[in-house]
This record gives C-alpha cells, structure tokens and sequence, in this order.
C-alpha cells in the first residue's frame, strides 16, 4: 500500500498511483498544470470530500499496476513510449472522432443536449492536439531525448520556447476537456439507447484519459527542468 496522504503532490501521487487520474477528474482536480500541489492545496481551491479521496486513492493503491510502469522507465524510455502507445492512435482517431461528434451535434439540435458547444470544443481539442502531436514528433521529441541523453546546456536552451509554447497548449486542452465534462454531465448519454449517442460519450471520455495521461508525463516529468 502507497500510504496517500494530504501532503503529498499530485503528480508523486500519480507516479505512485496511475489509476487516481480517474479520481481527480471526477472532481476537477487539475493535476496536469497543477502538479506541484499538494492534494491538500487542490482541496482549498475546490469543492470535493477530501477524506473520501484519500481513501478512494488509497484503495487503489493496493491493486497491482496493469501494463507498463514508467516510475521504472528513464525519460528517453517515457518519450518513445507515449509515441507509440499513444500519438500515432490518436493521429489516427482524432479526426474520425471529431466527425461522429459533429452528426451527435446535428441529430440532437433541436434538444436540450448542449452537443453543438460539445462539438465546437471538441474540434478545439482535435485541431491543437493534432498541431501539437506532429510539433513533438518532427521537433520537440528528438531534441528532448538529446537533452536527456547528454544534458547539453545548447540543448535546454534550443527547448525552452517550445515547452513553453507547449504547457500554454495543455492549459487549453484540459479546459476544453473539463468544460466538455460538464456539459455531458461526465460523458453521460441523452439517450441510453442510442447507438451513436453512447459510443460518442464513451470515446470522448477514452480520449481524455488518454490525452490526460501524456500532458501529465510531460508536464509533470519530461518538461520540468525547463519550467
């Protein structure tokens, strides 16, 4: 068992516990940007039951991690998996997702469901993560495993203005995200015997855990020596 308590940052709690991405959400905890907290920091600005957390957290700690363990990886190591693990499926599905999101907006326009502010944020987060992905690839990827492979100071400096750049867009796209969140009343179908209605909310939420997952390794891991 981890031992989770209050004072510890978010992001060490993450490395402990991967599945507690799934805990903070829930409550809007912002562990991407807001990694360096404490979950005692994440409670004074908001709105969640801190005991239950920890004990939620604290449960989850004692099931055995499933698949690959990065606190065992260094950061080339990290870097080639969130390439393949996660930016060429997500080149991929992107966009063929952001499609079924604009036919849910069309079908329910005349309903209540807010799916057209849904589809607009989501096409936000389709358009800068597809950016975003390919500027990592092409630039920011192989430059950063040079960093961390010989720790060349020409290096950090060639970097620092496009993590910059980088972290900027982060904060965007977990805003999207969370405003997506609450729109769909956390990824819960109008209508829970449409077809497309809960593929859709199933995909957007697949999509922000995965999404959720590589800022957090970078913000939290790959770019801190150069915020």
């Amino acid at each position: 068992m981890s031992n989770i308590n209050e004072n510890m940052k978010l992001k060490d709690i993450l490395f402990k516990v991967p599945a507690a991405a799934d805990v903070f959400r829930e409550v809007n905890i912002d562990f991407v940007n807001n990694g360096s907290d404490t979950l005692k920091d994440a409670y004074d600005a908001g709105h969640f039951n801190l005991e239950n957390i920890l004990y939620e957290v604290n449960e989850l700690s004692k099931e055995r991690i499933e698949g690959i363990d990065v606190s065992y990886m260094d950061e080339p190591s990290i870097i080639k998996y969130i390439g393949r693990k996660y930016n060429d499926d997500l080149l991929d599905e992107l966009p063929v997702l952001n499609d079924y999101v604009e036919k849910l907006a069309k079908k329910y326009k005349k309903e209540d469901a807010e799916y057209d502010k849904v589809s607009d944020l989501f096409y936000n987060i389709y358009r800068e993560m597809t950016v975003h992905i390919e500027t990592e690839e092409t630039d920011v990827y192989p430059l950063l495993t040079t960093y961390y492979e010989q720790q060349s100071e020409v290096t950090h400096e060639a970097l620092k203005p496009h993590i910059t750049r980088l972290i900027d867009e982060h904060q965007n796209i977990v805003s999207w995200f969370k405003q997506i969140r609450s729109l769909t009343n956390g990824y819960t179908p109008v209508d829970s015997n449409e077809p497309l209605n809960v593929f859709v909310m199933k995909k957007l939420e697949e999509n922000e855990n995965n999404i959720m997952t590589i800022l957090h390794l970078e913000n939290n891991l790959l770019f801190t020596p150069f915020r």
